[in-house]
């Protein structure tokens, strides 16, 4: 029997919760408020209109409340996944930040080849629901599309529209003899099947 009630509700507080507060926990564990594709239900992107020309990268790392002097930069997150964690994780309190800047790469979350495959899908996953989100907040959202093996081909893709802007890092592929141009342009390919 637990003794102290602080304690207590740390384990105990739903039967405190009302239903709305009851709701919103539900929705941020199951995450199912937007459109999505595919076989692993993948939240989509909506394709956007996006000058490429405005287009200046600054990273995460650097973002701050009120950054007057850059924003009218396009924040990405090419970094440690745990730099940018709370973009899923508490995205409201993050997109404080981030909705000042001009437009938004997703997060770039790692689905490592050594990963399991679950893992990877999981990441493509949440980089999609950030993207999704943004947009509903109506941001400009660039997706970033990242695969672990061949088999993450499956899901990789998955929550683009066809005709979409996309970001892809070329950080930790650039020892990888196979991708070179000849990739990337079996990759426009693969893009113009993407729905």
């Amino acid at each position: 029997m637990i003794q102290n009630k602080a304690i207590e509700s740390l384990f105990f507080d739903a039967q405190n919760n009302t239903e709305d507060e009851k709701r919103a926990k539900k929705q941020k564990l199951v995450r199912n408020e937007f459109e999505r594709v595919g076989k692993y239900g993948i939240p989509l992107i909506k394709k956007q209109e996006i000058d490429i020309d405005k287009i200046e990268p600054w990273g995460f790392n650097k973002t701050k409340l009120n950054d007057d002097e850059f924003k009218h930069k396009t924040i990405h997150f090419f970094t440690y996944d745990w730099n940018f964690e709370a973009a899923y994780s508490k995205p409201e309190i993050t997109f404080e930040k981030l909705a000042q800047y001009y437009a938004l790469l997703t997060p770039e979350f790692s689905t490592y080849k050594d990963m399991p495959l679950v893992l990877q899908a999981y990441s493509v996953f949440k980089n999609r629901w950030c993207g999704a989100f943004w947009q509903k907040q109506g941001m400009r959202v660039i997706p970033t599309v990242t695969w672990g093996t061949p088999a993450s081909y499956e899901f990789c893709f998955d929550g683009i529209e066809q005709g979409s802007v996309v970001a892809i890092s070329t950080y930790a592929r650039e020892h990888i003899q196979h991708f070179n141009i000849s990739f990337y342009k079996s990759l426009l390919v693969v893009f113009s099947c993407v729905s």
